[in-house]
C-alpha cells in the first residue's frame, strides 16, 4: 500500500510532507515511511488496529530506513528527531498520534510488563525453564489488553534497544512535550507494580529457606515483613535494609550450603528490588522529572522480553551464582595444596610419594581386572570400584595424587583474585609460582615412586612366579598404546583431565549437599545411633564425617567417571579411553621391563614422550576447566585475566627456578610480601581427595591378545 491510497486528508501528500520534515531531501525514503506510519494513526480505530499502527510506528524508530545525513550519528536517535520535527510542523499529525497514544495507553495494563518482565517468577529455575520453552515453542494467543506484548512486538532483537542508551535527553523531553499529559494511565501502573513487587519479595523474603538464614530475631522486626507496608517516599531506606538481609543470608550460605532454589530466590529479590528502585525516582510525589531514570528503565523493559524467552540468560545467571558457592569450597580446600616454605616442599613430595606407591598397587589390580573378562558392565564397575577404593585409602592415609590438585588449585587461585583485587598482581604471580612448583613437586613425587614400585614389584614377581607381570605381547602393545602420535593418547589425556575436572565438581556439590542438608549435625545428634554407638563416638564421627565427606565424593565420583567411560564407549560405540600420567608411568615400567633392555627400542622411546604429553594434558585441561569456572562463578573479567597471564611471563622470564622449586630468590620474594602461614604443604587430603586417574594405556589379556588400552 502506498501513501497515495491512504485516506489520511489532515495530512498532506508525499511531496508536501517531505517539504514540510526535510526541505532538503522532500523525497527521501525514510520521510516518506513516516508519512504513510503517521497516516495511518487512527484513534477511532479497534485496539488491535492502534496497536498496530504504533509498533509500525516503533518498528521504524528501530530499524527505519537510514535517516538523510547531518543527523544523530545514532540512525534510530535521528529518526527519533525526524518524528519530533514532524510533530513540531504538523499540528493534525500530533494530534491524531497523541489521541491514539493515549487510548492505549487506558485501555492497556502495565502491571505486568513493570512487575514482571525481565524478572523471574516465583516458583523456582525448573518451573522458569519450562515456561520459557513454552513461550519460545508453542503458539500463544495475542492479548491486546497487555502493555509488555506492544513492547515485545516493537523490540525484537537485542540491537532494535541499543540506541536507547545513546538517546539525548534533550530529545527525550522535546517528544515527552510533544506528547502532552498521555502517561498518568504508566505513573499508576508503576505505583501498582512497585505494591505487587514489594508484596512479592516480602512472600520469597519471609519463607522458610530465606527466614532461618536471616538475622534472628522477631518477624514483625524483619524488613521483608515491613516492606509492602511502607510509603513510597520511605521505600529506599526499606530497600536497603532488605539488601542488608540479603548480605547475611548469602554469608551464611558459606556455612549452611546452598541449593538452586535458594540461589534462584535470592537472585529473584535482587531483581526485584532493583526493579522497584529503577521506578521510584518517576512516580514519587513532588520529585522533579528523572530523564536518566526514564531512559534506564526503558532500556531495561526493551530487553525484558528478551531475557524472558532467553533460556541461556536464565542458566548462566543461576549456575555462575551456584558454581560460584561450591567453587569457594573447593578453593578453601585447594589451599592445603599450595606449599611456602621447603619444608612444606619436601613434605608434599614425601606426601606424592605415598600416592606413588599406592598407585602402582592400582595399576596391577587394574590388570587383573581385565585379565578377567568379565561382561562389560561387571568390568566398568569393578574397575571404578578399584580406582575408587585406592583414591580413598590415599585421602584417609594422608597421602597425594597430583593430578587431584589442579582443579582446587585454580580454585584457590580465584579465591585469591577476589579476596586481594587483581592490582595486586605481584601477590597472585607469587600466587602462581607456588601452585607450579607444589604440582611439580607433587608430580615428581607421584611418578619417581610408581616407577620405582613397579620394578621392584616385577622383580618379586619374576621371583615368586618365574616370569614377569606382563607378557611380551601385552607388554609391547601397551608401550604402543602411550604412543602420542600413533594412537589416541593425547585424545585421551585430554579426555581424562576433563574427567579429573568433573570430579572435583562432585566433591564440592557433595560437600554443599551434605552441609545444606545437615548431616554432621544430624548423625551427632541422633538419639537411635546414640544409643547403638554411644554419644561421644557419634560426635567424634560427625567431624571426621564432615570433614573428609567432599574427598569421599571426589574420591567416588572420579572412580565411576574412570572406570565407566570406556564402557560407555564401547556402548555407544565410541573409541573412548583414559589416560593417566601415574598410572601410566608406572604401566609403562612393567612393560619396559617385561620386553627387556634388547627391545627397548624407538617405540619406547616415543611411549616415553607419550608419558610427558599425558601429564601436560591431565594437569593443563583440569586447570584450565577448572580456572575458568572459577573466574566466572567470581566474575574476574577479561582483562584481569590477561593481565595476569601476562604478569606471569613476565616473572617466568626473569626467575624460570621458581616455578619448580621454592629457592633463596623465590622465599625472599615472599618474606617481601605479605607472610602467609604454611597452609597444610598439601600433605592431608583434607577432605576433597580429587583422586588419581585411570588410563594407563595397557595391553592386557596376559598372551591372549585381548587388548584394552585403558
Amino acid at each position: 500500500m502506498t501513501s497515495e491510497t491512504i485516506a489520511a486528508p489532515d495530512i498532506p501528500d508525499r511531496l508536501a510532507f517531505g517539504e514540510l520534515v526535510w526541505p532538503q531531501a522532500p523525497d527521501h525514503r525514510c520521510v516518506a515511511a513516516l508519512r504513510v506510519t503517521l497516516a495511518r494513526m487512527n484513534p477511532d480505530a479497534g485496539l488491535a488496529s492502534r496497536l498496530t499502527a504504533i509498533e509500525r510506528l516503533g518498528r521504524w524508530v528501530c530499524v527505519g530506513p537510514l535517516p538523510p545525513r547531518g543527523r544523530h550519528a545514532e540512525p534510530a536517535v535521528a529518526r527519533l528527531s525526524i518524528l519530533s520535527d514532524a510533530l513540531d510542523r504538523l499540528p493534525a499529525a500530533r494530534t491524531r498520534l497523541v489521541a491514539c497514544v493515549a487510548s492505549v495507553l487506558r485501555e492497556t495494563s502495565g502491571v505486568k510488563l513493570f512487575a514482571e518482565a525481565g524478572v523471574p517468577n516465583d516458583r523456582g529455575l525448573s518451573h522458569e525453564t519450562a515456561d520459557r520453552l513454552a513461550r519460545r515453542f508453542l503458539p500463544t494467543p495475542p492479548n491486546h489488553r497487555d502493555l509488555g506484548e506492544l513492547l515485545s512486538r516493537i523490540f525484537i532483537r537485542a540491537r532494535d534497544c541499543e540506541w536507547i542508551a545513546a538517546m539525548p535527553f534533550e530529545v527525550m523531553g522535546r517528544l515527552a512535550a510533544q506528547l502532552g499529559d498521555v502517561w498518568t494511565p504508566v505513573r499508576d501502573a508503576m505505583i501498582d507494580s512497585i505494591a505487587l513487587i514489594c508484596t512479592r519479595v516480602s512472600a520469597i523474603g519471609l519463607s522458610e529457606d530465606i527466614r532461618t538464614r536471616t538475622t534472628p530475631g522477631p518477624l514483625r522486626d524483619s524488613p521483608f515483613f515491613r516492606l509492602p507496608r511502607t510509603p513510597l517516599a520511605a521505600l529506599p531506606a526499606a530497600m536497603k535494609a532488605c539488601r542488608a538481609e540479603l548480605g547475611v543470608v548469602h554469608h551464611k550460605l558459606e556455612s549452611t550450603g546452598v541449593s538452586v532454589d535458594v540461589v534462584y530466590s535470592l537472585d529473584t529479590v535482587s531483581r526485584c528490588l532493583d526493579r522497584v528502585a529503577a521506578m521510584l525516582p518517576l512516580v514519587t510525589p513532588g520529585a522533579p522529572p528523572a530523564p536518566p531514570a526514564t531512559r534506564s528503565l526503558l532500556r531495561t523493559l526493551a530487553a525484558a522480553p528478551m531475557e524472558d524467552q532467553s533460556l541461556r540468560q536464565l542458566i548462566s545467571t543461576n549456575v555462575r551464582l551456584l558454581a560460584r558457592k561450591v567453587i569457594e569450597r573447593a578453593g578453601e580446600t585447594g589451599e592445603h595444596y599450595v606449599t611456602v616454605t621447603r619444608r612444606g616442599y619436601w613434605r608434599m613430595m614425601a606426601s606424592a610419594a605415598g600416592g606413588g606407591a599406592l598407585t602402582a598397587a592400582t595399576c596391577v589390580m587394574k590388570y587383573l581386572t581385565k585379565w578377567g573378562h568379565f561382561p562389560l558392565f561387571i568390568d566398568g564397575v569393578v574397575s571404578a570400584a578399584n580406582y575408587a577404593g585406592s583414591f580413598l585409602v590415599m585421602q584417609l592415609l594422608g597421602f597425594t595424587l597430583a593430578t587431584k590438585q589442579p582443579s582446587m588449585t585454580a580454585a584457590a587461585l580465584a579465591h585469591t583474585i577476589r579476596t586481594r583485587g587483581s592490582h595486586r598482581l605481584d601477590d597472585l604471580v607469587t600466587m602462581i609460582a607456588r601452585i607450579s612448583r607444589s604440582q611439580f613437586a607433587a608430580a615428581i613425587g607421584n611418578v619417581a615412586t610408581v616407577i620405582l614400585v613397579a620394578i621392584l614389584f616385577n622383580l618379586v614377581h619374576r621371583q615368586v612366579a618365574g616370569e614377569d607381570f606382563l607378557d611380551p605381547d601385552t607388554a609391547r602393545t601397551t608401550i604402543a598404546s602411550f604412543h602420542p602420535f600413533a594412537s589416541g593418547t593425547v585424545f585421551f589425556a585430554a579426555l581424562t583431565g576433563v574427567l579429573l575436572w568433573m570430579s572435583s565438581l562432585g566433591a564440592g556439590w557433595l560437600e554443599n549437599w551434605v552441609v545444606y542438608r545437615r548431616l554432621p549435625e544430624g548423625f551427632e545428634h541422633s538419639a537411635r545411633l546414640g544409643r547403638v554407638f554411644g554419644r561421644q563416638r557419634m560426635a567424634r564421627f560427625s567431624r571426621y564425617f564432615a570433614h573428609h565427606v567432599s574427598g569421599f565424593g571426589g574420591s567416588i565420583s572420579l572412580g565411576i567417571l574412570l572406570g565407566m567411560t570406556p564402557v560407555l564407549g564401547v556402548f555407544f560405540g565410541l573409541p573412548l579411553d583414559v589416560r593417566h600420567v601415574t598410572l601410566s608411568a608406572g604401566s609403562l615400567t612393567l612393560a619396559g621391563w617385561s620386553v627387556g633392555a634388547s627391545e627397548l627400542s624407538t617405540t619406547f622411546q616415543w611411549a616415553c614422550a607419550g608419558i610427558a604429553v599425558i601429564g601436560l594434558l591431565n594437569f593443563g585441561v583440569s586447570f584450565a576447566l577448572a580456572l575458568g569456572v572459577a573466574f566466572r562463578a567470581r566474575e574476574v573479567s577479561r582483562r584481569e585475566s590477561i593481565g595476569l597471564a601476562v604478569a606471569v611471563v613476565r616473572r617466568f622470564a626473569r626467575s624460570p627456578l621458581e616455578f619448580f622449586y621454592p629457592s633463596a630468590k623465590a622465599l625472599a620474594r615472599d618474606a617481601a610480601q605479605e607472610p602467609e602461614d604454611e597452609p597444610g604443604s598439601g600433605v592431608g587430603d583434607n577432605g576433597n581427595g580429587n583422586g588419581n586417574g585411570n588410563g594407563n594405556g595397557t595391553g592386557a589379556g596376559r598372551s591372549r591378545g585381548d587388548s584394552t588400552g585403558a
